[in-house]
């Protein structure tokens, strides 16, 4: 469970991975996005019991929330800087976030947990 931390990772690797293509203020922020990201989840991650097979209602809101507001600022900041990005990243829909992170290793390590979190709601 605790790799779930290096989700962003995956999705901050994917943009650097272009960093010479990709203007240095988006990889900055993206990098606080993720850095940002890590820091809350390694936080919440501690407050899990290690005998932990489910998460309550709390847990599942923290949780979600942590995973929403890092899709969120990384759809933000892709958005943002549009114009200056490559056309892979300046094509890229909040769906296509979610479904970069939904696909992630980490994420379907905790499938067992079968947490379901509503990724499509505002900004």
């Amino acid at each position: 469970m605790k790799k779930i931390v290096l989700m962003s990772v995956f999705l901050w690797m994917s943009a650097t991975s272009m960093a010479q293509q990709v203007p240095e203020k988006y990889v900055k922020e993206i990098d606080n996005i993720s850095t940002q990201y890590n820091t809350d989840m390694k936080y919440f991650l501690r407050t899990l019991d290690s005998h932990t097979t489910s998460f309550n209602p709390q847990q599942k809101a923290q949780f979600c929330g942590i995973v929403s507001r890092y899709v969120n600022a990384f759809y933000q900041a892709t958005d943002k800087n549009r114009s200056s990005l490559p056309v892979s990243y300046a094509q890229m829909s909040k769906q296509d976030v979610i479904d970069k992170v939904m696909q992630s290793k980490e994420m379907r390590l905790i499938s067992k947990y079968n947490i379901q979190c509503d990724l499509n709601g505002s900004l």
